[in-house]
Formats: structure tokens, sequence, C-alpha cells
């Protein structure tokens, strides 16, 4: 797959601030395009203290370990390593996440995930371990974050007999993008794409639409998603999707801007 090429084209990153914004960021840059940041989202890296406490007792006595997402896992194993110093110390659980950039973020701790469904939900985690194996009276750590409904606890729970227990790392909340100059400048020039990396980012932007419409006279940008989940959000909200991402990493997001913009690009 060859480069894309992005020269001139103006491109929004919804992303919170962060490394995976970073890393997205730079990348764009390097194919020459010009990047607005309007992060949509604020990820808070929290957790209660009591609880944290209890997990920590009781690591190395877990059988799966589980992320619903990337900011889980790089949330849990920030608040990890102040009390551990090797990773050894997760004991030696199995683990299982959802999407693959949840997976690169676990490989960047030289971590293998034994388990991945193909349909990045929580319905289908639960789904595809229940299918591997009996779980029944397991101990499962589950590490999410504060907008996790509880749907995939409760059917590991229910369903399979497990032992669960949930560990909230992160926060997500809705960021005010409308005093942003980035946006003030969106609004007045538009974009050639922007991309939305979660379900989370979407329903921010439609909360926000009301000051983040591009003038008519603006560029109307094509929308681009990392991956299903995002695409079927987007499409819930009646948003078209020009293209989705074959993997969450910043070039595969680089190469699905320009396939949007240009078509024919491969």
């Amino acid at each position: 797959m060859n480069p894309p090429q992005l020269e001139g084209k103006r491109i929004v990153i919804t992303r919170p601030e962060g490394n995976a914004s970073n890393a997205l960021r730079d990348a764009l840059a390097a194919y020459g395009a010009t990047v607005l940041e309007i992060p949509l989202l604020e990820i808070e890296y929290t957790a209660d203290a009591s609880v944290l406490e209890n997990v920590w007792e009781d690591m190395g006595q877990f059988d799966w370990l589980l992320f619903t997402s990337a900011n889980g896992a790089q949330g849990f194993f920030d608040r990890f390593f102040e009390t551990f110093n090797d990773i050894r110390g997760i004991g030696l659980c199995r683990l299982a996440c959802i999407g693959q950039s949840t997976a690169a973020t676990l490989r960047n701790f030289h971590l293998n995930v034994e388990l991945i469904p193909d349909e990045s939900t929580s319905a289908a985690l639960a789904r595809a371990l229940l299918a591997r194996e009996d779980i029944a009276h397991l101990r499962i750590l589950l590490v999410t974050g504060s907008r996790d409904n509880g749907s995939l606890a409760r059917t590991l729970e229910e369903k399979g007999h497990a032992i669960v227990t949930s560990l909230t790392v992160y926060s997500t909340t809705e960021n005010d993008a409308s005093q942003l100059d980035t946006t003030e400048s969106f609004r007045r020039h538009g974009a050639d794409a922007i991309i939305f990396a979660s379900p989370s980012a979407v329903e921010s932007f439609v909360a926000q639409a009301a000051s983040l419409t591009p003038a008519k006279t603006a560029r109307h940008p094509k929308v681009v998603a990392i991956g299903p989940t995002t695409t079927a959000s987007l499409r819930e909200h009646g948003i078209p999707v020009a293209a989705q991402a074959s993997s969450p990493d910043p070039l595969a997001l680089a190469q699905a801007v320009a396939s949007a913009i240009s078509p024919s690009i491969p």
C-alpha cells in the first residue's frame, strides 16, 4: 500500500489530547496535511483508591483480565506500575479485549492478547469468552471507563457464573469545543476530512453541532471512522461515512482519509 498523499488538505482530529492524538497528528502532518485538533472529549485517569487497593491485593489470582478500551489499558498500567515494578505482577491471567487499538496498547507492554472478538462490542466479547470455555467460578478482572453500562459484567456473571471484579480507571466527559481557535477556523473554512475515533466522540459532535457546523461557503468534510463501532454510531446519527480505517494505527487512518478525499486512491 502506497503512503497517502495529503499535501494541502485540511484534516480535523476529534480525539482527546494525548499520545494517540499526537501520533495521528504527526502521521497526517508527515503526509503534508494541515491538521486541526478539536478534542470533543476529555479523558481523566482516575480510580477509587480502596477498589485499587483490593485489586492489587488480589493481583495474581485472576484467571482473565479484560479491557474494553485502549484508554482503559493505558490507565490500568499507569496505575499498576505505581505499585508493581515488574509486569509479571499481573500473574498468569489470560488477556482479552475489545478492538485492535486496545490490543495494540497492550502489546506496548509486551503482552499478548488471547481473545479479541471480531465485532468490537462488549456483547461480542461476552459471547466469545462464553463460547471459548466454561468460565464458571473463574475470577475475572474487568477494566473499564466511567461510561461502562455494566452489561458485560452482568452477562459473565449471570450466563457464565464467573466471579467478576470491575475496575473503572478513567472517566470520559464532553469537552466544550465552542471556544477553541481551531473550532472557529473549522467553522469559517471547513476541512477536507474529519476523523472520529469512538462513538462517544460522535455523540459529543452531535450534541455540539450548532457550534461545529461549517459555513455555507466553507469546505464540508468527508467523514472517516476508526472502525466498525464508530461507523455504526455515525450512521445511527444519520452521518454518512466516506471511509473506515482498516486498523486503528495512524498510517491506516491516514490512508482512509486519503481514500475518502480521493476515492481513486487504493
